[in-house]
């Protein structure tokens, strides 16, 4: 998706592989200069290469975003980088299937910290860079069970979606009066390289229940991304964006009866 972002900043969480890959390659395309955040440097070193090769201006930091002080760390690191910062998307997050009786306290704390408190801790540090530069974009990425019990054993990833989606609605309220917005996206089934327990055989259960009958593409949310940091979308704050094909319409389980809808 082609949109003007030239002299743009933006930090990309998760930008080494996956959806958050697709994501800092669109914002890079389209004009922005964009530090991408990985838990490793080796995660993130080949797409860096490789927008660098292509002429975009684009930086890479290896940190845990687990804390407080990481989140700091990665907002003042593209701001030295670039002298500002304007757009902040939230990609990264952790997703273990634990069933409920084995989830422990400290599992539950630790999907919590890095889905969650990180909106929180991201969205602090950089407001006042959105006070600074009108115009502001902070998008982060939850997924379609933050809103519908879709699988067991997601229990604490459940809990962290849902609680960055009510999260970013209050903070759109907030960061309006600085012309900023805050978003959601909601992905439903993603075929990316995240998760290899993601196999063939689970996607071909999952996938004749999706009306337009296939799976989700990382550009799918990399597209509703560049929308949301886009000019087009100055007056659109405070939205949980559904990208998953029409998976949430029906009741699944009427839907997987019906066959023929």
């Amino acid at each position: 998706m082609k949109v003007d972002l030239e002299g743009k900043v933006a930090l990309v969480t998760g930008g080494g592989r996956g959806i958050g890959r697709v994501i800092a390659t669109q914002l890079a395309s389209n004009g922005a200069k964009v530090l991408i955040a990985t838990r490793t440097e080796a995660s993130g070193r080949d797409v860096v290469e490789e927008l660098q090769a292509a002429g975009g201006d684009v930086r890479l930091l290896a940190v845990d975003l687990s804390n407080r002080e990481a989140c700091d760390t990665a907002i003042a690191t593209a701001v030295d980088a670039f002298g500002g910062l304007d757009i902040v998307v939230h990609n990264s997050g952790i997703f273990p299937f634990t069933p409920f009786e084995a989830l422990a306290d400290e599992e539950f704390d630790r999907v919590l910290r890095t889905n969650l408190y990180t909106v929180m801790w991201l969205a602090r540090a950089v407001l006042q860079q959105f006070k600074e530069r009108p115009g502001g974009r902070f998008v982060a990425i939850s997924s379609l069970i933050g809103n519908h019990a879709w699988l067991a054993g997601l229990d604490a990833y459940a809990a962290s979606k849902s609680g960055m989606n009510g999260l970013c609605k209050s903070l759109a309220l907030e960061f309006a009066k600085h012309q900023a917005t805050v978003n959601v996206i909601e992905p439903g089934l993603i075929i990316d390289d995240r998760d290899a327990r993601m196999d063939n055989a689970t996607r071909d259960l999952i996938v004749p229940n999706i009306p337009m009958k296939r799976a989700g593409l990382p550009s799918d949310i990399a597209n509703a991304v560049q929308f949301f940091c886009s000019p087009t979308s100055h007056f659109v704050t405070g939205q949980e964006l559904i990208v998953d094909g029409g998976h949430h319409l029906p009741d699944m389980s009427s839907y997987a009866m019906a066959g023929r809808l």
